[in-house]
């Protein structure tokens, strides 16, 4: 109702109606692709560029849009065979085919080149190294508050004390001794002049001059600096004294647990550098590969579309024509406009439909004058069969003249001539049937629902006989062209053959079984057939009546043939075969299951 109303300023044709689809399809594919990535991925992340998510947003597209691509294929090849008509599965075929040849060799590249498979993992496994580190950082840390308190107050009382007397290193060391920095172990303190240590308490200076002292906040009286081994671990402080003395302090912090204050010391630094080696070192290079595969990707897509259309059209092209040929067209013609194999596949079908035309012209002659010369031939016996009584009638009249002392010659001329006109009336009959039978009215054709047709017919046999009838009437079927009054009479004709092939078996029978009487049974079905090309509606009707032989099958539908004894004229299946060619279907007899003959008919849909 919606598109009956709504129409586009310019004409869209169905293929372009497909590429709008699958653009569509694309779209929702990024949005998809973009919000999946923002919810489960970058929820966590602060501050992230875009350009860090680039990567990530492409390579949950490829895999989004190709399963989207496969369930448009499964939905457009169920869509083929609930209508009949054809559309380019094989273009989805050719396009999957495309894309894999293309991004297969490119995405191993480009997931080792971004840093998306840990945050998938983490993401997925909802593990934050990360947090993790920090979390283990901020312990430490607050292990260390106590002593760096502890030594930053008795260092700045040492340093301030030996800074305003300009004591020397004996000086220094002595007031070290009063401000309690050898009464634990746990203290350290050396004394360096020109960097070189003059005394120091335990031999831990060569660690120190390696390592990187640094200004804490607010406190501009010494730097600070931390050292973890797997044995120890110390809080120092750097005090100057003047320009070539230096007195260095230190406390032992983690007693204990040195080593597992290294690990994750260690794994904080590790994981530090790798974070900023791939988010500063190597950005170009990832967003020139992420640019890279993103542009092979869409140019993939749109080369594997252009070139599976240009194949796949000649081949809907071929299939549609070959469907019109199927429903009886024989003007076909498809347009040269392709070279190479398909061009000379397209050349070899417009050459097989003028020759198939050709030769049905030819065959339609042939079977027309065989089709006569049959008619003729059985004309010829039905019309012999009444002039036989006429003639033998009209002699015995003339020998009753020719002698006329013959007594009872009234009687012999009114029993004679009442033969004659009895035959005479047969002969008629014939006439009218064969006049009828030559110029059957055109059908009609209006779409209408075919089941309420069905029903009617039956309502008429069903209040006349004892025979049981079955309806088994498919539901929601579609409308199919039928003239009303023709496919009535058709239905009608093979049900009265059925009742009367039912009646004469049962009458036929010289003994009745009491304890399993002979069923009496007829049984009309409709259902919807669905094939690639083509959808119809199947109506079968069964009889439980004595069956045809296996030689009568091919004669059935002949004019003027008849299993019926003594008042069949083998009319009526003629026509109703003529009636349904008409209708565009096609009419078969076989065995049934109940025993007798069973009436298939098959009408496409959609044929006007």
């Amino acid at each position: 109702m919606f598109r009956n109303r709504f129409k586009f300023p310019f004409r869209i044709s169905e293929e372009n109606r497909y590429y709008l689809r699958d653009v569509f399809i694309f779209c929702l594919t990024v949005t998809v692709s973009v919000t999946l990535a923002e919810i489960f991925i970058f929820r966590s992340e602060e501050e992230v560029p875009f350009s860090a998510k680039f990567d990530t947003y492409v390579l949950l597209l490829i895999p989004f849009f190709i399963l989207s691509l496969i369930l448009s294929y499964i939905y457009r090849n169920k869509r083929n065979l609930e209508t009949g008509k054809i559309r380019s599965s094989i273009r989805y075929r050719l396009t999957l085919a495309f894309l894999f040849v293309a991004l297969l060799p490119s995405l191993p590249i480009f997931i080792l080149s971004s840093n998306l498979t840990g945050k998938l993992i983490e993401g997925f496994y909802r593990v934050d190294i990360s947090n993790a580190l920090q979390s283990s950082e901020f312990l430490i840390s607050n292990a260390e508050k106590e002593a760096e308190k502890n030594l930053q107050e008795k260092g700045i009382r040492l340093f301030r004390s030996a800074k305003n007397e300009s004591s020397d290193g004996y000086d220094i060391f002595r007031k070290a001794v009063e401000y309690g920095f050898f009464e634990k172990e746990d203290y350290y303190l050396c004394y360096t002049e020109k960097g070189k240590a003059k005394f120091e308490s335990r031999g831990l200076y060569k660690y120190i001059e390696n390592l990187e002292f640094v200004h804490p906040e607010s406190k501009p009286d010494f730097l600070q600096a931390k050292l973890y081994l797997e044995d120890k671990a110390y809080y120092f402080l750097k005090f100057t004294l003047n320009e070539e003395t230096n007195l260095y302090l230190g406390q032992r912090i983690h007693k204990g647990v040195e080593k597992e204050v290294l690990n994750i010391v260690n794994a904080t630094s590790t994981y530090d550098t790798v974070r900023l080696w791939k988010e500063k070192i190597p950005h170009s290079i990832r967003l020139t590969i992420a640019f890279f595969s993103f542009s092979m990707f869409f140019v993939a897509i749109l080369f594997s579309f252009i070139f599976a259309r240009k194949i796949s059209r000649p081949i809907i092209n071929l299939a549609n024509a070959t469907k019109k040929v199927s429903l009886g067209e024989s003007d076909v013609k498809i347009e040269m406009t392709e070279d190479g194999e398909m061009g000379i596949l397209i050349e070899s079908f417009n050459q097989m439909v003028s020759d198939l035309k050709s030769k049905s012209e030819e065959l339609m002659h042939t079977q027309r004058i065989a089709a006569w010369k049959e008619v003729a031939q059985r004309m010829a016996h039905e019309i012999k069969n009444p002039l036989t009584p006429i003639q033998l009638s009209a002699e015995r009249i003339q020998r009753k003249f020719q002698n006329p002392k013959t007594e009872n010659l009234g009687s012999v001329i009114k029993d004679a001539t009442e033969t004659i006109i009895g035959q005479v009336r047969v002969l008629e009959h014939l006439v009218k049937e064969f006049s009828e039978f030559a110029r059957m009215p055109v059908p009609v054709l209006i779409n209408q629902n075919l089941n309420p047709i069905l029903e009617e017919a039956v309502r008429l046999f069903k209040e006349s006989t004892d025979i049981d009838f079955e309806l088994k009437l498919a539901e929601n079927l579609p409308e199919v062209f039928l003239d009303k009054r023709l496919f009535l009479g058709v239905i009608n004709n093979l049900l009265k053959n059925a009742v009367e092939a039912i009646q004469s078996d049962y009458n036929s029978s010289e003994e009745v079984d009491l304890w399993s009487p002979k069923m009496k049974k007829i049984r009309i079905m409709t259902k919807l057939q669905r094939k690639p090309l083509r959808r119809s509606i199947v109506i079968e009707i069964d009889d439980s009546g004595p069956g045809l032989k296996p030689e009568f099958k091919e004669k059935i539908f002949e004019p003027y043939f008849s299993t019926k004894e003594n008042h069949g004229s083998g009319i009526g299946l003629a026509v109703v075969q003529k009636t349904i060619i008409d209708h565009h279907g096609h009419i078969s007899v076989e065995n049934s299951k109940l025993g007798g003959c069973k009436f298939r008919i098959e009408l496409p849909l959609g044929q006007s």
